[in-house]
Formats: C-alpha cells, structure tokens, sequence
C-alpha cells in the first residue's frame, strides 16, 4: 500500500492530466521504493477518482521481454488501449498485479 506521502505525490501527477508526467511519477515512486506495484497504484488512482489509467503492457528491453506500462487519460482511451493490448478491464487489472521488475 502507497504511504501518504507517495499517495500525495501521484495524485498531484494525476491532477495535471498530463500521461507523460504521471508516467514519470510512477517510475520515481518505483524507483524509490522497489516494494510498490502498478496494481497499488492503481487502486490508488480509481479509489481517488483519478483521470489516469495504468495499462499493463509487455516491452521488450535489449532483447529481454519484461512487465512495463502505459499511462492513458480518461476512460475511453483505456477502453482503447486495453482493446488494442487484446485484454479486457479485468485482465487489464491483474496485468499490472507483478509490478515493474
């Protein structure tokens, strides 16, 4: 579970409705502190209402494929993304579960 501090820091992100800069706080929160999951994000940012969506996606980083994410803002847009990914919500939702390693 995000302590307040971190909850504060990607809620003020979210404010700005602006993918690039949520994208960054998730990745200085996970930097900082290895323990937190996409999953606890985004459950942070649905039970604060937030605009920004957390999609779970696969990246393939110097030939090694691994968990990474995408940031979309607004509902219709996660709606697209997870249907262009091939999920659903629901398995949207369990993607991120693992979180970034």
């Amino acid at each position: 579970m995000l302590d307040p501090k971190q909850r504060h820091k990607l809620l003020m992100a979210d404010r700005t409705r602006d993918a690039a800069w949520i994208t960054a706080a998730i990745e200085h929160l996970v930097a900082a502190d290895p323990t937190v999951t996409l999953d606890e994000i985004e459950c942070a940012l649905r039970d604060a209402a937030g605009s920004a969506y957390v999609i779970g996606t696969v990246d393939s980083i110097d030939g090694q494929v691994g968990p990474a994410f995408e940031v979309v803002i607004g509902m219709p847009a996660m709606l697209a993304a997870v249907a262009a990914a091939g999920m659903t919500p629901e398995q949207n939702r369990q993607a991120p579960a693992g979180g970034l390693t």
